[in-house]
């Protein structure tokens, strides 16, 4: 930046000398211009922010250095080859730099002719797109899909899959008077609810919400929405996100009077959001995505689904995938970054449930032209809002840094970008050779790095900082080494695979490992950890998933020190957030069981690729670990009426045995063979 002498106005102070200062290595008073500068009469330069630059991580050199030996080897190979082979090694070229912008008119084109590698690495980058698991409910018929990247992806133990309950019991215990159904408050007459949106219990839980749990839902913008909660009435508040608010707040809350709250609130919010369905407004959108979360977070996974897929599509339908400044209104830029921020908090939502799934995303980069948010300043009455009802005696700037939480959004959103790629290019593409594949993952893994390395100060972390830390930006570095693993970590089918356990992939995943596990002994030190979010559970679930792998790959016993400590934390971590996250028991259930079966005598080294994760599940058909070829025929159970087989004489439910998605879904296989409803 250049800023040349002004005459008549009174300089002002910066943190760097300029460049003239220090080219020629003399003291600058670092006023803008300098004194020296304004004396020799010449323009005063500065450069740089004065942030003291960190060295470039050897992750992200590594990165780099294996992008240009690929694509060193693709020029030899290049010119070596006829003119055909040219031509055809070209076009292949050129359909890869087309992938990195993600359309969904991808999956009309055929599978690519050119024959895949048959190196380990691109081998291992081409079945992380045929992992996962169809699981039948045993409670209806149906199935699930969970993916390569989901939160179930755990290699337990090789014997019988871990079944849990058909209806597990996620209720929460309280007094009989708070266990209201949403049957009977959805009708006119019981629309009196026994707490207004001004009730002192409605004022505590909000206050614990926001406490607590705004950091990881900023998709509500808190100064404007307490402003017309304290009004009555505004564009940004409804009952319907305020009880939305309200049930999370009491499911963090540690008074088990308001612990019992929670089931009511949830049930009044999805009572009224029934009605707005309608006319839904922007605090309609906000309500989905809550309730989805805690739907999923109490095991009813596919309420929840619906619930933050209904908000996707009401992005689209209000325009938020369109920037604001395409439009003449009267709104003013508060509004607009308003409705920035919306979109880009709902498609990190999308991101993070994609993940946890292991399903496709609903929000794509290529339909959006919104502009990245940037940070709001606090209205006028914010202090006052503040002091009333969420800090007393605190001022804004002490409450909280503003900036690095807002960059840690922005920050947040820019990862999710690179895991948008990361799940359509990687994990959903099915229609891609493997060696497209193994470029994509490639690409990721640079950008993950590069990520890493751009990160400000005010969101800095690695092994040797000490202090305190914010809580947000621990969570920020949860995120992305959950996302190095998933990326990095082989398919189960492949464990058996010679020199998997020496790989690179494998060392990435053990290092993102040892870093989260020291980012949750650093959060647990002076935060809660049942205040994080849901993603928090595939956090732990990732990790522990990396300590079996490890356990197996090192035939190591449950109770030698590389496997004991890290499950040890990351067991007790499971259980501090179960009580807000119930989900989580069914990995946590499925790890202890695995554990007291081989205590009973199981021998240690059978371990396999079945597991169930189930909530209501019955059976798990795990995708890509069947030898079945193309022109074999499956045996499926019978289904009559959409309803499964009788079981076995013993009384157990059929399994549906192994299918793999290689030729499954490039349209070899039908999906109604199953009668699925």
């Amino acid at each position: 930046m250049v800023e040349a002498p002004q005459s008549g106005k009174a300089a002002e102070g910066t943190i760097i000398s300029c460049e003239r200062c220090r080219r020629r290595k003399i003291k600058c008073d670092r006023r803008r211009p300098c004194a020296r500068c304004q004396k020799a009469g010449t323009a005063c330069v500065l450069s740089g922010t004065g942030e003291k630059q960190r060295p470039v991580p050897r992750r992200h050199v590594q990165a780099l250095e294996s992008q240009i030996a690929a694509l060193d080897a693709f020029i030899q190979k290049l010119a070596s080859s006829t003119a055909s082979e040219r031509d055809e090694m070209l076009a292949d070229y050129n359909s890869r730099a087309a992938s990195r912008k993600p359309s969904l008119d991808r999956a009309q084109e055929p599978i690519d002719a050119v024959e895949p590698t048959t190196s380990p690495q691109s081998e291992i980058t081409e079945a992380r797109a045929r992992a996962g698991q169809l699981r039948s409910l045993s409670a209806r018929p149906a199935t699930q899909f969970f993916g390569g990247t989901s939160a179930y992806q755990l290699h337990v133990s090789e014997e019988a899959s871990v079944l849990f309950d058909d209806e597990p019991d996620t209720t929460i215990s309280g007094p009989a008077l708070h266990r209201t159904s949403t049957a009977s408050i959805t009708s006119p007459d019981s629309l009196s609810f026994e707490y207004p949106p001004h009730h002192p219990v409605c004022r505590q839980l909000m206050t614990t919400f926001f406490k607590q749990s705004y950091y990881y839902n900023m998709y509500v913008y808190r100064e404007w929405f307490l402003r017309d909660w304290d009004a009555g009435a505004g564009p940004y508040y409804s009952e319907v996100l305020l009880y939305s608010m309200c049930a999370l707040g009491a499911r963090l809350s540690e008074d088990p009077e308001f612990y019992a709250l929670a089931s009511l609130f949830m049930d009044q919010s999805q009572a009224l959001l029934l009605q707005t369905l309608e006319k839904p407004d922007l605090t309609t959108l906000q309500s989905l995505i809550m309730l989805g979360y805690l739907e999923i977070g109490q095991g009813k996974a596919s309420k929840g689904w619906l619930f933050c897929g209904m908000a996707f599509r009401l992005a689209h339908e209000m325009g938020l995938h369109l920037d604001p400044n395409n439009w003449t209104s009267n709104k003013g830029l508060v509004d607009r970054e308003i409705f920035r921020r919306v979109y880009w908090t709902a498609y990190v939502a999308d991101k993070q449930l994609s993940l946890h799934f292991g399903r496709p995303p609903a929000l794509y980069p290529h339909e959006s032209d919104v502009r990245n948010t940037i940070r709001i300043p606090y209205p006028p009455e914010w202090e006052s809002l503040l002091d009333t009802y969420i800090s007393t005696g605190t001022s804004a700037t002490a409450y909280e840094d503003g900036i690095a939480l807002v960059a840690s959004l922005v920050y947040q959103i820019e990862l999710s970008k690179i895991l948008h790629d990361m799940i359509v290019d990687v994990f959903e593409n099915r229609h891609q050779n493997a060696t497209v594949a193994a470029t994509a993952a490639q690409r990721v893994h640079v950008s993950l790095t590069k990520w890493l390395s751009e990160l400000p100060g005010k969101l800095h972390w690695n092994q040797w900082t000490v202090g305190q830390v914010p809580s947000y930006v621990l969570h920020l570095h949860m995120l992305f080494h959950t996302a190095m693993t998933i990326l990095h970590r082989p398919p189960r089918h492949l464990f058996h695979t010679a020199n998997i356990a020496q790989s690179e992939d494998v060392e990435i995943c053990y290092a993102s490992l040892s870093a989260v596990l020291r980012l949750i002994t650093s959060y647990s030190r002076h935060y809660r950890l049942a205040d994080l979010p849901l993603d928090f559970v595939h956090i732990l679930s990732s990790a522990a998933g990396t300590v079996l792998m490890k356990r197996f790959f090192d035939n190591s016993a449950w109770t030698d020190s590389d496997v004991a400590k890290p499950l040890a934390t990351l067991l007790g971590a499971m259980e501090e957030i179960q009580r807000v996250w119930p989900c989580v028991r069914e990995i946590k259930g499925s790890i202890e069981r695995a554990m007291q079966t081989e205590t009973q005598g199981t021998p240690r080294g059978q371990m396999d690729i079945g597991m169930s994760m189930d909530i209501d599940l019955g059976p798990v058909v795990n995708f890509a670990a069947s030898p079945w070829t193309a022109g074999e025929e499956l045996e499926l159970p019978e289904f009559e009426s959409g309803v499964p087989a009788a079981g076995a004489s013993d009384g157990t439910t059929p399994d549906l045995g192994l299918l793999l998605t290689d030729d499954f879904l490039t349209g070899q296989f039908e999906w109604d063979t199953l009668a699925l409803p």
